[in-house]
């Protein structure tokens, strides 16, 4: 904050004569001269004549400290504005830094506590939150959360419970949730959430009942799932949902079975798909869905095999992933891939290892990593990397250790965090990250 400097005005005072005083030691009273008859009356007027003179001599003498009384009273009255003034400019400076500073702070704490969730972020700028589990307990709950109040409110409730499902925003601005695990299993079904009436709707049936899966929308508006878990083991189909119809379709294979994997859309459009752990184990492989003609193509392997991790779609158009369980380990390697290429290369090491965090990218292009769990303890740890330098650089810590949470960016640039799972168990708790 630059400083200011409030210059005063000096105040001068004029000094004031007061060796100038009227010689009354000779009285006159007409062309008669008074008589030493008349000597005491004289004395006693000339005495009087001196003690009005002493008086107006002192009033005189105050009068001429009027302007330097004022002066100083003026003086004093600026002095005070000023400090007025510079103290008011640094609180409100200060206050400017302390809501824009770097950091987190807490925010509405949800109704129902939850991990393995989904959060969206709507057209209207709040997030929808919905199922997870809590307390051994599979939710079908779902909650708005107001950005320009920081409130948390009850919405329609899902129609299944269902807890490691996708969900994926429409263009239309529908929430579309599919697959989970919930009370009576895994689950095929979808359902879609309407802002406008706060009410889930059942939707067409997926054609494999799936968690742990990913779901990506597309360029052309329909939204592909591909990959996860059910009772007969891991997963490799891929489907396709068409919102104008409610009816999904199957696509291509991908070439691995693989679940805990990532999805990202690139810039030409055709969605990456990044580890996981299949029936062969961890994964290190790599594939690309290309909607044109719905086929899957190997593309470049990482260099560590991962699971849990995460996935950013930087603004240069590479893809980061971060984290994650190895085959030996908790990871903190990353590694970027170059979709002009088909490579992978690694680049800077996190600080902490870390399995099931979030990633975020921030409107200033670095990625935010936050939490998860490193093998020994749940972490409130955060760290930014920073794609021209390729390094981490940790940041202000949350202020719950949490994994298995959601992390949106809202549309004034901040991250809200929401829940998990930590130190002290399921979390109902939320936090914004001001970057």
């Amino acid at each position: 904050m630059s400083s200011q400097h409030i210059q005063m005005s000096a105040w001068a005072t004029t000094d004031t004569d007061l060796t100038n005083r009227h010689d009354l030691s000779k009285s006159k009273n007409g062309n008669k001269t008074v008589s030493n008859d008349s000597g005491m009356a004289d004395g006693n007027q000339h005495h009087s004549n001196d003690q009005n003179n002493k008086r107006r001599t002192l009033s005189e003498y105050c009068s001429s400290l009027l302007p330097l009384f004022y002066g100083l009273l003026l003086g004093a009255l600026i002095a005070g504005l000023g400090l007025a003034i510079v103290t008011t400019f640094w609180l409100t400076s200060s206050n400017e830094n302390a809501s824009t500073r770097e950091g987190w702070s807490i925010t509405g704490a949800t109704n129902y506590a939850r991990y393995v969730h989904t959060a969206s972020v709507l057209t209207n700028g709040k997030v929808l939150v919905a199922g997870g589990s809590g307390s051994s307990v599979y939710l079908n709950s779902a909650e708005l959360y107001d950005p320009s109040t920081g409130v948390w409110t009850t919405t329609g409730s899902m129609n299944y419970t269902r807890y490691a499902h996708t969900a994926a925003v429409l263009t239309n601005g529908k929430v579309l949730v599919a697959g989970g695990q919930g009370i009576s299993g895994y689950l095929n079904s979808a359902e879609l959430y309407d802002p406008s009436a706060g009410v889930w709707t059942t939707t067409g049936s997926m054609n494999y009942a799936r968690y742990f899966h990913i779901s990506s929308v597309l360029t052309n508006g329909k939204v592909l799932v591909a990959g996860g878990f059910f009772a007969r083991g891991f997963l490799n189909s891929a489907e396709l949902y068409d919102p104008s119809t409610g009816v999904w379709t199957t696509t291509g294979s991908m070439n691995y079975t693989r679940y805990a994997h990532t999805a990202s859309v690139l810039t030409n459009g055709k969605v990456l798909v990044v580890g996981g752990q299949g029936s062969s184990g961890y994964l290190n492989g790599t594939e690309l869905y290309d909607p044109s003609v719905g086929i899957w193509t190997t593309t470049g392997s990482m260099n560590y095999a991962r699971c849990l991790h995460t996935a950013s779609v930087l603004t240069n158009g590479k893809v980061l992933v971060a984290g994650g369980q190895g085959i030996s380990s908790y990871l903190n390697s990353t590694e970027l891939y170059d979709p002009s290429t088909g490579i992978w290369t690694t680049t800077g090491t996190m600080n902490y290892a870390r399995y099931f965090p979030t990633a975020s990218v921030l409107t200033n292009g670095k990625v935010l990593v936050a939490g998860g769990f490193n093998g020994s303890v749940f972490l409130n740890g955060t760290e930014l990397y920073d794609p021209s330098t390729g390094v981490w650089t940790v940041t202000s810590n949350m202020n719950y250790t949490r994994y298995a949470h959601t992390a949106s960016i809202l549309t004034n640039g901040k991250v809200l965090v929401v829940d998990g799972y930590g130190s002290s168990g399921y979390l109902n708790s939320s936090e914004l990250y001001e970057p």
